[in-house]
């Protein structure tokens, strides 16, 4: 927390534009704020100021860090992972690559499932363990920030006891984490009853979790074969009336009518959003809910892509995430999955940035104090062992960060 000078820096990208119009669409390399030979003064955490050439002398004082010429960004925000889960899914990558679908995976007891299964089987010291060795994975990466799910206890008692793991985790790491109920993601097997079992999580679970603090956000798989719209309307209502905030798995595999349902419920955002419909991207623009796609599962499972155009020409805000899990996207580095987003979803390397930037924390409505080197920010910054922007978007995230600080101090990865 204390004072720091970051000097030297190659090319630095401040986002401070987009911050002070607070926009998050139309984006351009314009907007990005980009300054050559650049420095960045820090104090208490948060950005005090930043510009190019000589350094004003009033921070003469501050301790410095070289960046050796390098490029230096804000740090990255994960807004879709699902980091708690037991056992080992690796065997459906294999299943997949001979033919087997998502859906051929799930009905044959793998998928969601399993994982449910594996998790209740494992101990709490098991699944934090494992938790915090995958953040600091994306912390290796660069992600500062990131969203948690929880998804895989699947009912009340082992979904609290998946937000106990959470909750201890955000103690012992330097990221913030932005914690979510994924109370409904499939049927467990020991309830037939759909209606029943979410009943059970609305009634039992969510009340628990508002009295106790133990996430911010509520989230449900709306999807077919999983939970409807008309599903999920109880259980969103209890949430909505106690006060928790709504964000939405949507349109993946369907135009369910989830991305209007998510619009309509006041959602943060809605995710995945392949198959999503004209009429529900629009809704969500007019909401002002991001849109996040998560082109890693799209590469992981050989589902199409979301076309980013569909949602840039109707106003919709962009966010990209990792959406890493045990099952369908095993990847958890987020750089490599921008990428992805400009290659397959047509994103330009600005958008892309933004995505995981700026739009991220919008999409976890932080857009106050993360995903951006604006003054008053969180310090959160990657010194990067690239110099533009251009070699991040090419590079694939093959070149991991040569030092990540968030608050502005410099962690150990």
């Amino acid at each position: 927390m204390a004072k720091l000078l970051v000097h030297n820096i190659g090319n630095l990208i401040t986002l401070e534009k987009l911050v002070a119009e607070r926009r998050h669409t139309g984006i351009s390399l314009s907007d990005l704020g980009v300054k050559a030979n650049a420095w960045l003064a820090i104090e208490g955490g948060k950005v005090v100021a930043s510009g190019v050439g000589e350094i004003p002398i009033r921070y003469n004082d501050y301790p410095r860090c070289d960046a050796r010429q390098k490029l230096v960004t804000p740090g990255l925000v994960d807004s879709h992972t699902h980091p708690v889960f037991g056992g080992d899914r690796t065997h459906e990558f294999a299943a997949r690559l001979e033919g087997k679908t998502y859906q051929d995976i799930a009905k044959a007891g793998g998928g969601i499932k399993y994982s449910i299964r594996t998790t209740r089987e494992a101990s709490s010291e098991e699944l934090l363990e494992r938790c915090l060795d995958l953040l600091k994975t994306f912390l290796r990466h660069g992600v500062t920030t990131v969203e948690t799910k929880t998804g895989y206890g699947q009912n009340a008692e082992e979904e609290i006891r998946c937000l106990e793991v959470l909750q201890e985790a955000s103690k012992r790491v330097p990221q913030t984490l932005s914690i979510t109920c994924l109370g409904l993601h499939d049927l467990p097997t020991e309830f037939s009853d759909k209606t029943a079992y979410i009943k059970h999580m609305a009634e039992e679970l969510l009340p628990e979790v508002k009295r106790r603090n133990l996430a911010t956000w509520v989230d449900a798989f709306v999807e077919n074969g999983y939970f409807t719209v008309e599903d999920v309307a109880p259980y969103f209502v209890e949430a909505k009336s106690l006060g928790l905030a709504i964000r939405m798995h949507a349109d993946e595999f369907a135009p369910s009518g989830a991305a209007e349902a998510a619009a309509s419920w006041g959602a943060a955002s809605a995710d995945h959003m392949q198959r999503a419909s004209d009429q529900g991207i629009e809704a969500l623009a007019r909401s002002g809910a991001v849109a996040v796609l998560l082109p890693g599962t799209s590469f992981y499972t050989k589902i199409p892509y979301a076309d980013a155009s569909r949602f840039r020409d109707r106003g919709c805000i962009i966010a990209v995430a990792s959406d890493f899990n045990p099952g369908s996207c095993y990847l958890s580095n987020l750089s490599f999955v921008a990428s992805l987003s400009s290659l397959y979803c047509g994103l330009s390397p600005y958008e892309a940035f933004v995505g995981v930037t700026w739009n991220a924390a919008k999409a976890l409505r932080l857009e106050q104090s993360k995903g951006a080197l604006s003054p008053g920010f969180d310090a959160d910054f990657l010194i990067h062992g690239l110099t533009s922007l251009e070699q991040w978007i090419a590079d694939f995230g093959q070149t991991d960060p040569l030092s990540v600080h968030c608050a502005g101090v410099k962690v150990s990865l």
